[in-house]
This record gives structure tokens, sequence and C-alpha cells, in this order.
């Protein structure tokens, strides 16, 4: 988790039932705001490479880490651009009702939302009712140096999301964003810095414009 000085979270799918790798020490918060702007249909193919991305002004959240944001009347797709290829993402959003919800995008994707107990287990994937990102594209196996045999995911350095204003609301939300090297006991690490996912006040803003 500390190649390329890059910080970064979210739960590693493929190891969402074993013990959960450690969460990087928190630092100072500091403010994250990502602005939408206007664009018409987004492939969601995880390339961000429509002429729509050139238009979306980055917003940078680690060494060689950004987030931008497009919109259209029914709902935002976003992309992170990052410099390690194969890193797992959680976005945790605040609906227009108040709940939280966890959107995870790794070898699955699924969500999971807060009750009054909690954030809930990793226990399902494959539900994403509103919003999708497409899963990273598996590539074979690799043994390492102990002759343990791993998996090994194609090289990708972006992710797309897509979610709904009828799901989530009309906006802006609340969000913050976990990111982990797909690598088992890598750390997580949350944006915005200082982050937890218990208190939504201290997540940044995604604002789908008007």
């Amino acid at each position: 988790m500390r190649r390329h000085r890059l910080s970064i979270p979210i739960l590693w799918a493929a190891a969402a039932t074993v013990a959960q790798p450690a969460v990087a020490a928190p630092v100072a918060a500091r403010a994250m705001r990502v602005q939408a702007v206007p664009a018409g249909p987004i492939l969601l193919d995880g390339r961000c490479d429509e002429a729509a991305w050139a238009k979306a002004v980055p917003t940078p959240l680690d060494d060689g880490l950004t987030l931008s944001a497009v919109a259209d009347r029914d709902g935002v797709t976003i992309c992170w651009r990052f410099p390690i290829q194969t890193l797992s993402l959680d976005l945790y959003i605040e609906d227009a009702r108040g709940q939280l919800h966890d959107l995870h995008v790794s070898a699955q994707t699924g969500e999971r939302t807060r009750t009054a107990e909690g954030w809930p287990d990793w226990t399902v994937f494959g539900q994403h009712r509103g919003w999708y990102a497409p899963p990273f594209a598996f590539s074979g196996f690799r043994t390492d140096e102990a002759g343990t045999r791993r998996i090994v995911f194609a090289p990708q350095p972006y992710r797309e999301l897509t979610l709904t204003k009828a799901r989530f609301g009309p906006g802006p939300w609340r969000v913050m964003v976990e990111a982990q090297v797909m690598e088992p006991g890598a750390a997580i690490v949350r944006y915005p810095a200082g982050a937890s996912p218990d208190e939504p006040a201290g997540w940044g803003l995604l604002d789908p414009g008007s």
C-alpha cells in the first residue's frame, strides 16, 4: 500500500470473508469536493476516454490518484485514475433520506447499507440497484516465491462507476472513497483524509450540478 507513495481504500472482494486488512492511521481531515460537468451518455467500459471526460476537472485525492465526474439528467458517472493498476475501490454515499451505502468495485461488485447496528459484513456480491461499475478483469494466475498460487488481474489504471438520481436522490451527495491495492494484507486508506465510514459529516461532496 506504500508503493508509489499512493494512499488509498476498500475491502478486497476476493478476501471479503477473511480477516479485514488494517486501516491506515488517520491524519488531519481535508476537504474533498467533486464537481460534475454536463455530458451525454457514457459507455461504462472502465476507460474514461470519451470526449466528455476531457471537460471534467479532476479532483486530486493523492499522488497520482484523481476523481472526475460527468452528469446528465438521470445521474452521474465518476472516473478514478490511479498509477497502481490493480486497485479496488469503495464509494460510500449518503442518499437523500440520510441512509449510508457502500458501493464496492473490485473482482466483484456489490453494495451494503448501514443499519442501526453498523455496517454488515460482506457476505453477498452482485447486487447493484441504481448503480453499476464493471468488475476487474481476471487474466490468470501466478505462483509467488512461497509457492502460493495467486489471482492476476488485467492492467487497468482507470475505474468508472455510474449511479442514478432515482436511487440516491438529486444530490449533491456526501461521499467518501476507500482504496486498497489488491494484495493480501494491504492497508485501507480513506478520502477525504481522516474520514470515517460512520460519520458522513466528515465526508466530501459529489455535486451533479444543475
